[in-house]
């Protein structure tokens, strides 16, 4: 019970220094834009492109939709089990064994901490009025669309299409892997190994939005 009350205080403070940095990132934004510039612009390959002219921030049964996708979606169930698997060859942890059950255990923790990271990140894109779901670039060249790619692993979009720092995506990854490490792990791991996990979680995010991008998406 200790661990859990634990989980949910550093739970609590990975939220809130999240919403900090949101928070801050806003004020920057709000004190750098012209109040006569409607749409953001770029050049990308000598043509001037808008990136927000175009965007639509999405519903609120569309966010809802994504977020059930993102949770028990074919996609994520794969993912959950593709990923257990590889925890049940490396053994890790050791403690929960091998055969069907340890990898049972395995896929309950996976699916479990992605829950969480996903309703953390549901929860606060309702609250501040985000939207942190994935869209195809739609800037012309190679390079532009893998840095829109790579962009919206940390960033957010506000209602008028500005990019702003993920506060829900980062409190999402973080207390996901933190909790999982502090409540249903073996009693060795800690918020640290949550942070570490959480970081991992992050950067492959990295190169799935890149598929998703150029690949396939879902």
């Amino acid at each position: 019970m200790n661990r859990f009350y634990k989980a949910i205080a550093v739970s609590v403070v990975t939220v809130f220094a999240a919403v900090s940095v949101y928070s801050q990132e806003v004020t920057k934004q709000d004190s750098k834009q012209d109040p006569k510039s409607q749409t953001t612009q770029t050049v990308v390959a000598g043509k001037q492109n808008t990136t927000s002219q175009d965007y639509v921030f999405p519903t609120h049964r569309e966010r809802f939709n994504r977020y059930v996708k993102s949770s028990v979606g074919p996609f994520r169930l794969a993912w959950t089990a593709a990923s257990a698997g590889i925890h049940q060859w490396q053994d890790h942890p050791e403690e929960w064994g091998q055969g069907m059950k340890g990898y049972g255990r395995r896929y309950a923790s996976g699916f479990g901490q992605n829950l969480i990271q996903q309703t953390v990140t549901y929860g606060l894109d309702e609250a501040f009025g985000l939207d942190t779901g994935f869209q195809k670039s739609k800037n012309e060249g190679f390079g532009a669309r893998v840095k829109d790619a790579l962009l919206q692993n940390i960033t957010s979009r506000t209602k008028s299409g500005k990019r702003v720092i993920s506060a829900p995506r980062l409190a999402g990854v973080y207390t996901g892997a933190i909790v999982a490490r502090e409540t249903w792990y073996p009693e060795r791991y800690s918020y640290k190994d949550g942070l570490r996990s959480g970081t991992t979680t992050l950067l492959t995010g990295f190169g799935i939005n890149l598929v998703r991008e150029f690949v396939f998406s879902w």
